[in-house]
Formats: structure tokens, C-alpha cells, sequence
């Protein structure tokens, strides 16, 4: 029977989903390359970050989704989580969505067509060139990135045995609504989009970004949350407890739809984090806590310590 887990973090303690696998107390050393990967017949920028192996030695895997135009470093955060995980012994690899990071192509070109296309090369290049076991592979995804994790996680052939969201949205249409500034002047985007096909929006964050059609009617169709429904790994939801762009209630969805199906289903709230989650601020305990969470929650779910082939 599955069991759900409900877990509020305060800055000393450490939670973990399922059996206890302590990461290590002798942290692999690690490397980190920038890649160039194929996907959709261009190339798209990737960070590949694993522990240093031995002769014949594998390691679990986790590709990292990241947020609405934030890229693959989200200010130097994704960086330090990718760290955290490969002084663990997990291998990661994440990439630029179009338009983001150091992503050659225009913000137009983002769509979920476009994001599920470069998370499924990011995957494939990890399986095909690093020393990753296939059996041992999770994925992590932040705010938009949750839910290309979300739908790709509910697909009957998903590579993956463990996923983690953060941040998570489970109904894009709906939150993109108020992301824009409400759902009156989403909608007027919207129809400036069908107009020319394209529609200059601005974030709550001030960036100003040149959406396309395609974007707006791939998010008011997206369904992460009735997707994750077919998962039947384990799952971590990550939610902060000052977050501002997130409601809880996309949690609640996700705790609702993995309830029946998925074989643990654990949310860590993490004290003072808004929706940067302290990747665009200072915030030490923040940031320690987030990786302890991440690093065991793959550590004990990805089969626990690495194994030699």
C-alpha cells in the first residue's frame, strides 16, 4: 500500500522518502562540463556535473528542468544543487529551455513542444555517453520545469523511477493567469498572440519576454497534474513557506492526484524560501536544507549507494 508522507522542515532537521540512505560522510569528488547536445536539429547548451568514478563504476541520475526563463543556473543555483547531488554520488545533467540561459535560439521558440524535445536529448545524451545507470534515473524540475517533469513522469514508457517538483505547477493555464498579472491581461495577451503570433508579456520579476502562440495554447492545454496521476514512483513535492508565485493549492493537486498511484508521496516545506528558493538570494540555510532534501531523496530512491557494473 502506497504511503504519502507529510513533512514541514525546520533548518535542523533532514527528512528522507522511504528507506534511510545517508549521503555520504566522505563527499565524491566531482566534475562539471559545458556541452553543446543535439536536440530538434540544433544544438542547446547542457551542464553534465558527476562524482568522479572508478574503473567500471556507475552512478544514479538526475536531469534538472529549470524555471519560466530562468536557465540551466538559475543565478548560480541549479549549480549548487547539481553539486550537492554529485558530492552524493548522483550524476546530473541539465540544459537551457529555448530562448533562456546561454540558449542560442529566441524566447518564441519555448514552447512544451520544445521543452519535453530537449529534456528527452538532455536524457539521451546522459544514457549514451555518461557512466549512469538506466535503471537508476530521476528527474528534478523547478516551477515550469515541474511540470515537464510532471507530464513526462505520466507518460506508459517514462525513463524515470523517481521525481522530485519544486515550486511545483500543476495547472499551468490556470497560474500562468495570474503570473501575467491576472487572467484579464493574460487574456489580452492571449489575443494579441493569436493576432501575431506571438505576444510581448512581462513577469513579475520585470523581464519582459516575446511568448508565442504555441506557448500560450500548449499552457492553457497542458495537464501535469491528471499526467502524474499514471506515475507509480516515488515523488517529492518541495514548497516554500514564504513562496509568493506558487499557491498552495497546486501542491494540494499534486498531493491529490499521486495519493492513489504513486508509491510515496512526501512534501518538505522549507522555512523563509519564496519562490527562488535562495538561488537569487542569501539565504545559507535555505540553500543547506534544499540540498540535504534533494540528496536524500535521490540518494534512497535511486537504490541507495552506487554499484559497480
Amino acid at each position: 500500500m502506497k504511503q504519502s508522507i507529510v513533512s514541514v522542515l525546520v533548518a535542523s532537521l533532514a527528512i528522507v522518502a522511504g528507506p534511510v540512505a545517508a549521503v555520504s560522510a566522505q563527499p565524491y569528488e566531482t566534475t562539471s562540463t559545458e556541452l553543446q547536445i543535439p536536440s530538434r536539429g540544433i544544438e542547446i547548451p547542457a551542464t553534465v556535473v558527476a562524482p568522479v568514478a572508478q574503473a567500471d563504476e556507475s552512478f544514479p541520475l538526475v536531469v534538472i528542468h529549470h524555471g519560466h526563463g530562468g536557465g540551466r543556473n538559475e543565478n548560480g543555483g541549479l549549480a549548487r544543487v547539481a553539486d550537492a547531488l554529485a558530492q552524493a554520488g548522483i550524476a546530473s545533467i541539465r540544459f537551457d529551455f529555448a530562448g533562456a540561459g546561454d540558449s542560442s535560439e529566441p524566447f518564441t521558440e519555448l514552447s512544451y513542444t520544445t521543452m519535453l524535445a530537449d529534456s528527452d536529448a538532455a536524457l539521451d545524451y546522459a544514457l549514451t555517453n555518461l557512466p549512469v545507470d538506466p535503471d537508476r534515473v530521476g528527474a528534478f524540475g523547478y516551477s515550469e520545469g515541474s511540470a515537464v517533469v510532471a507530464m513526462q513522469a505520466g507518460m506508459p514508457d517514462t525513463p524515470y523511477q523517481a521525481i522530485a517538483l519544486m515550486g511545483p505547477v500543476a495547472r499551468p493555464g490556470e497560474l500562468m493567469g495570474t503570473f501575467f498579472g491576472g487572467q484579464e491581461a493574460f487574456d489580452t495577451y492571449y489575443e494579441q498572440a493569436q493576432a501575431n503570433g506571438f505576444a510581448d508579456v512581462t513577469t513579475p520579476f520585470g523581464q519582459v519576454q516575446s511568448s508565442s502562440l504555441l506557448w500560450f495554447d500548449e499552457t492553457l492545454a497542458a495537464d501535469p497534474v491528471g499526467d502524474i496521476a499514471s506515475f507509480t514512483g516515488p515523488v517529492l513535492l518541495v514548497w516554500g513557506e514564504a513562496e509568493q508565485i506558487i499557491p498552495y493549492g497546486e501542491v494540494e493537486a499534486y498531493l491529490a492526484a499521486t495519493e492513489d498511484s504513486a508509491a510515496s508521496t512526501e512534501l518538505v516545506t522549507i522555512p523563509e524560501a519564496d519562490h527562488g528558493y535562495g538561488f537569487y538570494s542569501e539565504q545559507p540555510a535555505v540553500d543547506d536544507l534544499l540540498h540535504r532534501t534533494l540528496a536524500d531523496f535521490f540518494t534512497s530512491t535511486l537504490a541507495g549507494e552506487t554499484e559497480a557494473d
